[in-house]
């Protein structure tokens, strides 16, 4: 994960690192060196591009695409955006280096006003992209001041068939969530909106051409068909870095800044990188869940920041996914 920059140009309500409007961008020389830390191994892998706003350096995120591609390092490549600064020049950029776009949206254009900001510019990238017949997909943070929301995102997702899928990543409170801006929602109401949303999304999607996947719900399906739980992302077993402009290392971006999870400069590296956990979500409370031995887990750091609210929201959100799907026939128990 490389942070190309640290300056911001929206003031989200729940960000994580907080605000940050003005900030450095990595050299490429940083940049270079946390790459090639990761292909020393030989073995492909994933480069997400981020921020604070990435598109902020647009000119370094191309500088860096192109060494990728001169280098012919195996790796893939994604840039999160607002999406504010995303024109048809950089869109079809991207799209030269087979770079994946996701966009940060909450909600409806009110809703992501409400809670971010430049809803009109995000907007309108979106129609961009479906003119240019861009796939693109969306991450939504999930907090109390958009749970009941939830359905208003795919309205206004479903006229733009570009839209691949969509997850739901629950805040951080850590940065301006920590400082009571926003909350986490209330378990009920999440279960409640959780269900509405999944109705909503299966008459949407009998209506498209192509289906939009809902990440967590994919998950789900994904862990009961395998009969086993796994690592829910890569920081979980030691296998990620997120990279700042200065060429700190922490084993992911929400960790970014916290002492405890600092893990060297890309000069002088951790010679010891601790997995954050080696199981994201069990307890003694799932020995009574459905799920149990079969839960996709949850992000490491936001269990760490979130504690045992945010792993009870996880849990509901998990659970009612699946009571879902049992009622619909695409779990059989």
């Amino acid at each position: 994960m490389l942070m190309v920059t640290t300056a911001c140009n929206l003031s989200c309500a729940y960000c994580y690192e907080g605000e940050t409007h003005a900030g450095k961008v990595m050299h490429l020389d940083t940049a270079m060196k946390a790459l090639h830390m990761a292909a020393a191994s030989g073995r492909a892998f994933h480069v997400q591009i981020t921020g604070g706003e990435p598109l902020l350096a647009a000119e370094q995120v191309f500088t860096i695409l192109e060494q990728i591609q001169r280098e012919r390092l195996s790796a893939t490549t994604a840039l999160q955006t607002n999406g504010v600064l995303l024109d048809r020049e950089t869109a079809r950029e991207l799209k030269r280096y087979r770079t994946g776009i996701g966009i940060s949206i909450d909600g409806s254009p009110h809703v992501q006003e409400v809670l971010r900001g430049g809803s009109r510019e995000t907007y309108r990238a979106l129609t961009m992209l479906e003119e240019e017949r861009i796939p693109f997909r969306v991450t939504a943070v999930l907090a109390d001041r958009n749970v009941r929301e939830l359905r208003g995102l795919l309205m206004a997702l479903y006229p733009f068939s570009s839209a691949c899928g969509f997850g739901l990543d629950l805040l951080v409170q850590k940065g301006a969530a920590a400082e009571k801006r926003c909350h986490l929602p209330r378990k009920q109401v999440l279960a409640a909106e959780t269900f509405r949303l999944l109705e909503t999304l299966d008459l949407f999607n009998r209506r498209r051409e192509r289906p939009l996947e809902f990440r967590e719900r994919a998950l789900v399906l994904r862990s009961w068909r395998q009969g086993s739980s796994r690592a829910y992302c890569s920081a979980c077993s030691g296998a990620s870095l997120a990279v700042t402009p200065d060429g700190k290392l922490y084993p992911c971006t929400q960790a970014v800044g916290d002492p405890a999870l600092f893990l060297g400069t890309v000069d002088s590296p951790s010679s010891a990188y601790t997995a954050l956990s080696e199981s994201t979500l069990f307890s003694e409370a799932c020995t009574d869940c459905p799920l149990e031995g079969r839960c996709p887990g949850e992000c490491p750091t936001r269990l760490l920041y979130n504690g045992d609210a945010g792993r009870e929201l996880i849990c509901e959100l998990y659970r009612t996914i699946f009571q879902y799907c049992v009622q619909q026939g695409d779990i059989a128990v």
